[in-house]
C-alpha cells in the first residue's frame, strides 16, 4: 500500500513540473516566433510595397497620408509600358548568359584549387591559402581600374559580355567554401583509390566531386545570385542598350521614366522576381551545401 502510496505521489508530483515545462517551452517557442514573424514583416515590406506600386493606375496615389497599399484598380499597364519601352528580354538574356557562364566557371576553378588545397601536400601549401584569404578583406572596387585597363588595351572585350565573365572566375570565398568541404572527405578513400592505380585527376573527378555536390550547388548559386544583381562592374562595361544585364538596364530605367514611379517598380519587380524564384526553388542545395562546408 506504501508503494502504490509513494507512486501516486510521484506521478502527482511530476504532472506540475511537466505542465511547467510544457508551459515555458511555449512561451520561448512562441518568443521567438513573434521575432522571426516581426523580422520576416519588415524583410517582406519593401518588396511587397514595391510590387503594388507597380500595379497601381495613374488614380492611386503613390505617397499619401495616410499611405495607401492597395491600388483601388490594378493593372498590368507599367509591365506594358516598360516592356514596350525597352530591350527586356535582351536584358534578362545577357543577365542569364552571364550569371550562368560564372556561376558554372567558378564552379569548376574554384573545385580545381580547393582540391589541392585540402588534400595534397606541397611546400607553400598554407601561406597560398592564406593569402587567397587575405584577398576577401580587399574591396573590389580597388581592382576595376586595373581591370578596366586589361579589359580596354589588353584584351579588347570593352562592351561585351565576356567582360562580365572573365574577370569573374573563380573568388577566394568560393575556394575556402570548397576546401573545406574537401577536407571532409576521409583520407583513407583517396589512399584507397590511388592504390587501385587512380591518379589525381580521376581522384578529383570520379570521387571527390561526386561527394562535394552539396558544396558544389552552393558555389554555383551564391555565384548565380552576386553576377546577377552585380551593377557597379557591368555599368563600366556595357554601354551598348541590347548588351546590357537587368540592373544596367534598370538604371537606365529610371533615367528613362524619371517621374514615373509606377513604371519603375514594374521594372525592379521585373528584375527582382525571377532571382526571387530561383533562390526560392534552390534554397534547399544553399543551406545543405554551406552547411557541409561549415562542417567539413
Amino acid at each position: 500500500m506504501s508503494g502504490i502510496d509513494l507512486t501516486g505521489r510521484a506521478l502527482v508530483a511530476e504532472r506540475p513540473g511537466r505542465r511547467a515545462a510544457r508551459r515555458n517551452r511555449l512561451l520561448r517557442d512562441g518568443g521567438w516566433y513573434v521575432v522571426l514573424t516581426a523580422m520576416a514583416v519588415i524583410t517582406v515590406f519593401p518588396f511587397a510595397w514595391m510590387f503594388l506600386t507597380s500595379i497601381k493606375g495613374p488614380t492611386d496615389a503613390i505617397t499619401s497620408v495616410p499611405p495607401q497599399f492597395l491600388p483601388n484598380a490594378p493593372t498590368i499597364a507599367n509591365y506594358v509600358k516598360v516592356w514596350d519601352s525597352l530591350p527586356i528580354l535582351s536584358y534578362f538574356l545577357n543577365s542569364t548568359t552571364v550569371a550562368v557562364a560564372t556561376g558554372l566557371l567558378n564552379m569548376l576553378v574554384a573545385a580545381l584549387a580547393a582540391y589541392p588545397l585540402a588534400k595534397m601536400r606541397f611546400a607553400g601549401r598554407e601561406f597560398i591559402f592564406y593569402l587567397l584569404l587575405a584577398t576577401l578583406i580587399v574591396p573590389a572596387q580597388l581592382t576595376y581600374i586595373p581591370s578596366f585597363i586589361l579589359a580596354v588595351n589588353v584584351f579588347h572585350y570593352y562592351d561585351t559580355l565576356p567582360a562580365l565573365i572573365f574577370p569573374n572566375i573563380v573568388s577566394a570565398f568560393n575556394i575556402f567554401l570548397l576546401r573545406q568541404a574537401f577536407r571532409g572527405v576521409p583520407n583513407d578513400l583517396i589512399d584507397a583509390a590511388r592504390v587501385d592505380g587512380a591518379g589525381e585527376w580521376r581522384i578529383w573527378w570520379s570521387i571527390l566531386l561526386p561527394i562535394v555536390r552539396p558544396s558544389l550547388a552552393a558555389v554555383a548559386i551564391f555565384t548565380f545570385v552576386t553576377s546577377w544583381n552585380d551593377f557597379l562592374w557591368p555599368s563600366l562595361m556595357l554601354h551598348t542598350p541590347k548588351g546590357m544585364t537587368l540592373p544596367v538596364g534598370l538604371a537606365a530605367l529610371q533615367g528613362f521614366f524619371s517621374s514615373d514611379f509606377r513604371s519603375i517598380a514594374a521594372g525592379v519587380t521585373m528584375t527582382v522576381v525571377p532571382i526571387l524564384l530561383f533562390f526560392i526553388v534552390v534554397q534547399r542545395y544553399f543551406v545543405r551545401g554551406l552547411a557541409g562546408a561549415v562542417k567539413g
